[in-house]
């Protein structure tokens, strides 16, 4: 019984931690999420479900839409970009109505959920590019939390019995890390 509980316990926080937010849900159980594919194929992509997730680079509101430029990294399978990869290729994601640009500003962390509409030129600076179009059902936004985690060390805690040192000659330190996490 304890056994079938645990398990039924351990699969539900597996799952909890993978599951995708219900803003980037798709109707297909596999969208593309691969930005270099979604390059290589140009126009054959039309009309195919992607769930895309990197860096603003842009942001510009017109009349009825809201182009972002996206900066492309890997996502998880959670749909958060993995901010420790490398940058890839860029996309543009057009959004019904208006975004606050202060809000979606350059340099944050998103993850797109939509269907491929196309490609537009443009360009990086002096450089043409070719961007894939994605019309976007869902946004996605992330904050990227800093968390100092800490390793309390002493070489003589394995020690038990009348064999160890005292207390005050034990030369124990703590030692940590910064690590980052992205969150809602």
């Amino acid at each position: 019984m304890f056994r079938k509980l645990l398990a039924g316990l351990l699969t539900g926080i597996m799952v909890g931690c993978a599951a995708v937010p219900e803003s980037l849900q798709t109707t297909t159980d596999h969208p593309l999420t691969d930005i270099t594919a979604l390059h290589q194929q140009g126009t054959q992509a039309v009309g195919q479900e992607v769930r895309l997730g990197g860096m603003i680079a842009a942001i510009r509101n017109d009349a009825t839409e809201t182009r972002l430029e996206i900066v492309a990294m890997p996502i998880g399978r959670d749909g958060k970009p993995k901010p420790d990869q490398a940058l890839q290729k860029r996309f543009a994601a057009y959004v019904s109505g208006f975004l606050e640009p202060m809000q979606y500003q350059p340099g944050r962390l998103i993850t797109v959920a939509g269907q491929v509409s196309g490609t537009e030129s443009g360009q990086v600076g002096d450089y043409p590019y070719l961007y894939p179009v994605v019309k976007a059902s869902g946004v996605q936004l992330w904050q990227v939390k800093q968390e100092v985690w800490l390793d309390d060390f002493d070489r003589f805690s394995h020690c038990v019995g009348a064999y160890c040192p005292p207390v005050w000659i034990r030369d124990g330190y703590t030692r940590g890390e910064i690590r980052e996490r992205v969150t809602h």
